[in-house]
């Protein structure tokens, strides 16, 4: 007989909304199998959309991004049962990365720092900067970019729950120093098992060049930021965009972790 597959479960946090993040998922997740020469079955819940929350079988679980609000929603079924599950994969130590709209209600659920609008919506290829060493960034600088696309943050930390669950802060925000505005948390590492990040890794290139050049998402950009945030964003999708580098390391980091168990 031959090798079982590693199952992969991912929680669809778009309810339904035009995204590009499932299908980067999708092929992430079938190069590593490939690179590793692994049987990869890979299953979609839809949460939001349809209340669907994966079994505890699964050797990993990646939670999408979304949009929305990660506070108007603590009383809807959907996220009581996402919550619900949130505190049981923690109990039971199973792998677990939580992609932006994800990681504001894990962060909201176990108390880890105040979610809250921004001062104005974020959204380009931005730098990350990174408080740890941790196999998670293998392969990236210490200051990292990544795709952001997100209207709330985790700002203010709750030291006292952190410390509670033994997780750590990983990374924050670009540095701002001519703006007198808290730095926001980019990712927690929530257990030994359990990771969270406030931006986009599964963003691919050609998938961002098709993304941002599409009339509509342009105009859009344009209509409220202005042409020269679409230009700078277009910047930084060149061949020698430093976006590639994460999208080719931190989701393939989590997952060599899943294989290390």
């Amino acid at each position: 007989m031959g090798a079982k597959p590693i199952r992969i479960a991912i929680l669809d946090m778009y309810d339904g909304a035009a995204n590009i993040g499932l299908r980067c998922l999708h092929t992430i997740i079938k190069e590593w199998g490939v690179r590793n020469n692994l049987m990869v079955e890979t299953i979609v819940f839809n949460t939001r959309g349809a209340s669907e929350i994966p079994e505890d079988h699964f050797d990993a679980y990646i939670s999408t991004g979304g949009p929305g609000s990660p506070l108007d929603s603590i009383n809807e079924k959907w996220d009581q049962q996402f919550t619900q599950w949130l505190e049981n994969i923690y109990e039971i130590h199973k792998p677990v990365f939580l992609i932006c709209h994800s990681f504001q209600i894990a962060c909201r659920h176990f108390d880890l720092g105040t979610v809250c609008l921004r001062k104005s919506k974020q959204v380009g290829v931005l730098p990350v900067h990174t408080l740890v060493e941790d196999d998670l960034f293998t392969g990236l600088q210490e200051t990292f970019y990544a795709l952001e696309s997100r209207v709330y943050q985790i700002i203010a930390p709750n030291d006292a729950k952190i410390k509670l669950m033994n997780a750590q802060i990983m990374a924050l925000e670009k540095m701002r120093p001519a703006i007198p505005l808290e730095r926001a948390i980019m990712a927690i590492r929530f257990s030994k098992n359990m990771f969270g990040v406030q931006f986009h890794p599964e963003a691919e290139l050609n998938e961002l060049i098709e993304y941002f050049n599409e009339p509509a998402n342009k105009q859009s950009i344009i209509s409220e930021f202005g042409i020269e945030k679409w230009e700078r964003i277009i910047a930084h999708l060149d061949e020698n965009s430093p976006i590639i580098s994460t999208y080719t390391h931190l989701i393939p980091n989590f997952l060599d972790k899943v294989l290390q168990k």
